[in-house]
């Protein structure tokens, strides 16, 4: 799994796949916060498209690569928190985040982490690398 969040930690910037309400494929640019008790945990607000996605239907992938082509993908279900120390701790963690939602009390304010396997492949003919999440 320390493969997995060091992956996230160097390579933040990911694309979240989601089915939209239309039943059409959406996918999104999100950032990767941090790691807590093996988890990658993410963000968004519950009056945006995505949330409204995901609550239909949790099921969802991420991906990100490097400038190499290593790529990690993570495909399971997205589990929300009510935890106000994780909302407090992404949004203390980005400036951004922090100028839109200003504390972990915010009302639309909605923290994430995706419970599934992650898989770490690249084009060298090795095997990828799986992890559950």
């Amino acid at each position: 799994m320390s493969d997995v969040i060091k992956f996230l930690t160097e390579n933040p910037l990911i694309y979240l796949a989601t089915s939209g309400l239309d039943g059409n494929a959406k996918v999104r640019p999100i950032l990767f916060y941090f790691e807590e008790d093996g988890k990658p945990y993410f963000c968004t607000a519950n009056n945006k498209p995505m949330y409204k996605e995901l609550d239909a239907n949790p099921n969802c992938e991420i991906v990100t690569a490097t400038p190499e082509f290593v790529w990690l993908r993570i495909s399971g279900e997205v589990e929300f928190t009510d935890s106000v120390e994780l909302k407090q701790k992404v949004i203390d963690s980005n400036d951004l985040v922090k100028a839109l939602y200003e504390t972990g009390e915010n009302p639309v304010f909605e923290v994430f982490t995706i419970n599934g396997k992650a898989t770490i492949a690249d084009f060298s003919g090795e095997p990828p690398k799986t992890y559950e999440l």
